[in-house]
C-alpha cells in the first residue's frame, strides 16, 4: 500500500519524520480507522534519498508486514492473560491472587512486544518509495 505524506522533519540517519496530509486522508482507504490523523510518524528512508522539510513523497507500507505487527501487538499480551493465570491457579494461588499474576502478564506482553518491535524497528516501518516528482 502507498501513501502520500509531506515530510516535517530530517531526523539522524536514515530517518524521516512524515504527516499526512489532509487531502491524503481524504482518499485513503484506512482514515476511518487511521491513528496518525494529525500526527506524525517515522519512515525510513531505505534509499537515502535527498529529502527536504516540506516536501511531499510516497511512502510504501508492507500489507504483509502490518498485518503480523497488528496481530504481534495484540495476540502475544492476551495470550498471557489465561496461561499466568491457569499457571498461577496451579501453583494454588487463590482466585485474587490469580487474576492480579494475569494481569501481569498482559504487562509482560506489552513489554515484551514494545521491546521486539524497538529491536526490528525499521523492518515494520513504513519506507520511503519515492519523491512525489519521480512518478
Amino acid at each position: 500500500m502507498s501513501e502520500q505524506v509531506t515530510v516535517t522533519h530530517l531526523l539522524p540517519g536514515d530517518l524521516v519524520e512524515v504527516s499526512c496530509t489532509t487531502s491524503a486522508c481524504n482518499g485513503c482507504k484506512g482514515s476511518a480507522f487511521c491513528n496518525t490523523k494529525g500526527r506524525t510518524f517515522k519512515a525510513w528512508n531505505r534509499d537515502k534519498l535527498p529529502l527536504e522539510v516540506g516536501e511531499t513523497i510516497a511512502i510504501h507500507l508492507d500489507q504483509g508486514r502490518t498485518i503480523v505487527g497488528t496481530l504481534i501487538t495484540l495476540v502475544v499480551p492476551l495470550l498471557l492473560f489465561p496461561l499466568c493465570y491457569y499457571l498461577a491457579k496451579a501453583l494454588g494461588l487463590g482466585e485474587g491472587a490469580s487474576f492480579l499474576l494475569a494481569l501481569g502478564g498482559i504487562g509482560v506482553g506489552f513489554l515484551g512486544v514494545w521491546l521486539f518491535f524497538r529491536k526490528r524497528q525499521r523492518r515494520y516501518m513504513p519506507i520511503v518509495a519515492r519523491k512525489q516528482d519521480q512518478d
